[in-house]
């Protein structure tokens, strides 16, 4: 036997219902052309000072630190994600909600590659976790969105309740906070910048090896 770090388990995950829209899901997306699949997600980055969290203190005192400057920053990073690499993705400053998810498609939908085509094309599915109110499933944005990509003739799928394992971005988001990580002067004193900097590195070979950890290939 071996100490382990233990895996949670929520209990609605295994729900009849959300087991029954799992079969659902898998099913309908493994019909689908894994070129048509973008997958989309919203990852906060929380900065912070750097500041010691322990320190040496005689017994029965505490460590006291004066500090001279702190500094908690939040962003959030919006990105949309395909087998070819990171098709579209911008930074904000604090939270996202249902407004700037919506605002986030309108320019995606408005964007070319290298080439001259569409990032979202006809026929392609767009993908994301099922993130309650007021985000992908909010009263107003859900069906907003519907309507934005039904327009160019792209589908919405949602992903069963409790699965991050589904959705590419998830491993991309691990990337860019191990780069952020890696390079954290860069990080402390530009955030956006090395926000950018991590996400470029996400490149097309990564991207093929993320589909495969999630079994779409």
């Amino acid at each position: 036997m071996t100490k382990k770090k233990i895996t949670q388990v929520a209990t609605e995950s295994l729900s009849e219902a959300n087991v029954h829209y799992t079969d659902y899901f898998l099913d309908r997306i493994s019909r689908l052309d894994r070129t048509t699949l973008h997958f989309f997600d919203e990852s906060g980055v929380i900065i912070t000072s750097g500041n010691r969290v322990y320190g040496n203190s005689y017994l029965g005192e505490p460590a006291i630190e004066l500090q001279k400057y702190t500094s908690n920053a939040n962003y959030t990073l919006n990105l949309l994600h395909s087998r070819h690499g990171v098709d579209y993705y911008n930074i904000l400053r604090g939270p996202s909600n249902g407004m700037e998810m919506l605002n986030f498609f309108d320019e995606a939908l408005a964007v070319d590659r290298v080439d001259g085509s569409p990032i979202l094309e006809h026929g392609d599915c767009v993908v994301m976790d099922n993130c309650g109110f007021p985000f992908h499933h909010g009263r107003v944005a859900e069906p907003l969105l519907r309507d934005i990509l039904q327009e160019h003739g792209i589908n919405l799928l949602f992903q069963p309740a409790y699965s991050p394992h589904l959705n590419t971005c998830e491993f991309c988001f691990n990337q860019v906070k191990c780069y952020l990580k890696q390079n954290t002067a860069l990080t402390g004193n530009e955030t956006e910048i090395a926000i950018g900097e991590a996400v470029s590195k996400i490149s097309a070979s990564n991207s093929v090896g993320y589909f495969r950890n999630c079994g779409y290939l």
